[in-house]
């Protein structure tokens, strides 16, 4: 069947001058949410069907390299069918060396949904952490441009511009449609083989369209530590200076740690926390939070991979005294049934809660996925 399968692939696939263009992956999968609406009151649930392909274009050169994948995914609400949507998301990864001393790279990622997905790794907690109730459309899209420079063998300059633009469907009150830039350098100097000192400024603006804008300067400082071959820690600690939405100027401390093991592609694991004021798409306003996260990947079996990652954070904004707590956890288990096909079953657990709203919801997804 395999067989078949590749030789049905390269009829579908599509080379023009080194750059490959075919199907990725075709899925198929059943979700019961136990609440679609997202609220703590009249709480709706329902199964959904979720249908898909995805899409992508590579190339592999002697010193660049693109990467653009694709999916596109459409949801059947046995119950609901007023939610039946389509959710797309796009991601483009180019890399160029222009000598053997300095590279840049571009990272895009643009996304299309009405809700949180299960699959949308880290993001699926950062897109709930201060999130307002309900269910709403929005278009997000991501975009990462570093440059790097070894200036010599133990020193490494970092320039990078970051992009995000939010956009929230027009039936939604109370959100805006919101523009953020970030401008850094960085430093990077080896002081041996287990030991880096690291150095960051950064300039952010948020602004709000039809509202007003904030500005966050960053400089933080620290160190990657290798205990073991294996295991290594970081920790970063600095300062904010922060002219807020209200034009109040705020000094705040900035902390980030995180403590990770890692044993080839066989076992990852990492355990962080983060303390520091940010902006925020969902509110005109600082919001003061902080937040841990622990996750594990480990391949079980040869065919069996599993994952499991457990975030809880605890914010406030300051202009509105607004608490926000939330509580998120994601399990998976991956079964290689054929070379191309793999099972997927996926948990999710997400307790949302402030003073003005909140909700609890429980998901459970089985899926097929033929990669390609």
């Amino acid at each position: 069947m395999d067989l078949s399968l590749s030789r049905f692939l390269d009829i579908l696939s599509y080379n023009y001058k080194g750059f490959q263009a075919q199907i990725t992956e075709v899925s198929v999968g059943e979700i019961y949410d136990d609440n679609v609406t997202f609220t703590d009151r009249n709480e709706k649930d329902d199964f959904i069907t979720l249908t898909g392909f995805g899409l992508g274009i590579k190339y592999e050169g002697k010193s660049r390299s693109l990467d653009i994948l694709g999916n596109v995914d459409y949801q059947t609400f046995a119950k609901n069918s007023d939610f039946n949507n389509i959710t797309t998301d796009l991601f483009l990864n180019f890399k160029n060396e222009f000598s053997d001393h300095d590279r840049i790279s571009l990272m895009n990622d643009f996304s299309y949904s009405d809700a949180p997905l299960f699959n949308q790794g880290e993001g699926f907690f950062d897109d709930q952490f201060g999130r307002s109730q309900g269910r709403f459309e929005y278009f997000k899209n991501k975009l990462d441009l570093d440059y790097t420079r070894d200036m010599s063998k133990q020193l490494t300059a970092i320039a990078r511009y970051d992009n995000q633009i939010d956009l929230f469907s027009g039936s939604v009150t109370g959100l805006r449609d919101s523009f953020l830039n970030k401008l850094g350098l960085g430093a990077e100097y080896l002081f041996s083989s287990t030991t880096t000192s690291l150095f960051s400024y950064d300039f952010t603006n948020r602004r709000f369209e039809g509202g007003a804008d904030a500005s966050i300067n960053e400089i933080t400082a620290g160190a990657r530590q290798y205990l073991t071959k294996k295991i290594y820690f970081e920790g970063i600690a600095g300062v904010d200076f922060i002219d807020s939405f209200d034009d109040k100027n705020l000094t705040e401390p900035v902390i980030k740690t995180s403590l990770v093991y890692q044993k080839g592609a066989d076992m990852l694991a990492r355990l962080s926390f983060e303390k520091r004021h940010d902006t925020s798409p969902y509110e005109e306003d600082i919001f003061d939070n902080w937040r841990t996260t622990a996750s594990a990947t480990r391949q079980v079996l040869e065919r069996l991979r599993c994952s499991l990652s457990v975030f809880y954070g605890e914010g406030e904004y300051i202009a509105t005294n607004s608490d926000q707590r939330f509580l998120g956890m994601n399990s998976t288990l991956l079964y290689d049934i054929t070379k191309y096909l793999k099972g997927n079953f996926t948990y999710t657990y997400s307790d949302s809660d402030s003073e003005d709203d909140g909700y609890l919801r429980n998901t459970v997804f089985f899926g097929l996925t033929a990669g390609f």
